[in-house]
């Protein structure tokens, strides 16, 4: 996404170079920031500077200040030459760092507020859309984010924190609001810093039920083994699966389970547990199931109890990650630190908005869907020059769906 006009870039930017001179001392200083690398995306030219380091917090705000980066990240690893080529950084190791973005959630709300927008016409079409009806170029996808994608990728990064803390035992987590659509978890426990990127894969394939067999678990085969089937309180990933699996049968939703695993024959089990859900207590009635249905069930469970990570970002040992509290260029909201014990209750569209909401300013809205911020609320609109908070005019600037007038 880029912005419409050259003054819409240099009217952001003057708001982000205001924002780090005010508020300086509120942007995350890494640990051992010495010997970590730092990138950032300019404004104007939409080019990454890579390989650069600073000594001292004073020096890295200080620079903040006076670019006023459209994005800046540092590296999840640390190095001996942070700022020489990436053959010769010298490797000293790197945190765990995990990414849950909406994008890669199966939310079906997307199908409604997604559309495709001719950067030549200034038209707007459907998802569906392949090129436009005026000029025939091509058309680019925005990908618009409403609180039902929010609240997705917030119960993935609850699914990720009850497994990072409860089945993994880790203590130095770090969280932070990506600024846009998703979450980054950082860990820095000290065993985890050494990891190959094969030994980060075993962490992924847990995190992600990769490789789990459900016959394991006595429901995956042709008959059910209830001796040896999950109970609610078990730990890790049985106690997960069982869990999972009697949420999906006190909803009794086919479309649930046909959404979580593509078979078609979730329609015709319906009756079957809308029957067995006069058995439910505080456990799965395993035995009373179909060996079919338990399959399919647990296939759903294991799927809905899985974290959906970007499993690459983990890999990585090279990885540059969103600096916490700096301003995400494609919104203006605030990549904003939180306290992992206080998620539960973080909303997003209220504490990442870094942009003055008591200033205005007008702007020519080409499309927005329904826009949520701080208290403020802004109707789908189109083709419309509107008087906006400059935090909603921002954002509207940033995802290239509003220019100046």
């Amino acid at each position: 996404m880029s912005f419409i006009g050259e003054e819409d870039a240099r009217f952001v930017h003057k708001l982000f170079k205001r924002y780090y001179f005010e508020s300086r001392e509120e942007v995350y200083v890494p640990e051992r920031l010495p010997e970590r690398e730092f990138g950032y995306f300019t404004f104007m030219e939409k080019i990454m500077i890579r390989h650069m380091s600073f000594n001292s917090p004073r020096e890295l705000k200080d620079a903040l200040v006076e670019k006023a980066p459209l994005h800046v990240y540092h590296s999840a690893a640390f190095y001996r030459y942070p700022r020489a080529p990436m053959d010769q950084k010298g490797w000293l190791g790197s945190e765990l760092a995990f990414d849950i973005d909406a994008d890669h959630l199966k939310t079906p709300c997307r199908k409604k507020h997604d559309f495709k927008i001719c950067r030549t016409c200034m038209l707007t079409y459907p998802v569906e859309a392949e090129k436009c009806s005026r000029c025939g170029g091509s058309l680019e996808k925005v990908e618009w984010v409403c609180d039902k994608c929010l609240e997705g990728a917030k119960a993935e990064a609850l699914k990720l924190l009850e497994i990072l803390e409860g089945d993994l035992g880790f203590e130095k987590i770090r969280m932070a609001f990506s600024g846009n659509r998703g979450y980054h978890l950082i860990v820095s426990d000290e065993q985890v810093l050494e990891l190959s990127q094969q030994e980060r894969k075993e962490i992924i394939d847990y995190i992600t039920g990769t490789g789990l067999d459900l016959r394991m678990l006595g429901l995956g085969g042709r008959r059910v083994r209830a001796e040896i089937a999950p109970d609610i309180a078990d730990p890790g990933w049985r106690g997960r699966i069982a869990r999972s699996s009697l949420q999906l049968m006190l909803a009794a939703d086919p479309e649930r389970l046909y959404e979580l695993t593509e078979d078609k024959k979730a329609y015709s089990i319906k009756e079957e547990l809308e029957k067995v859900r006069e058995l439910l207590s505080d456990n799965v009635p395993w035995g009373a199931l179909k060996p079919s249905t338990v399959k399919l069930l647990a296939e759903a469970a294991k799927e809905d109890a899985a974290s959906h990570i970007d499993v690459v970002v983990t890999q990585d040992t090279h990885r540059l990650i969103r600096l916490g509290n700096s301003l995400n260029g494609k919104t203006g909201l605030k990549a904003q630190l939180i306290d992992p014990n206080e998620l539960d209750d973080f909303d997003p569209t209220w504490s990442s908005v870094a942009l003055p909401m008591d200033e205005e300013t007008h702007v020519k809205v080409i499309r927005s869907q329904e826009l949520r911020l701080k208290g403020f609320d802004l109707a789908p609109t189109s083709n419309k020059i509107v008087k906006l908070p400059l935090a909603a005019a921002v954002l509207l600037l940033c995802r290239g769906v509003a220019t100046l007038p």
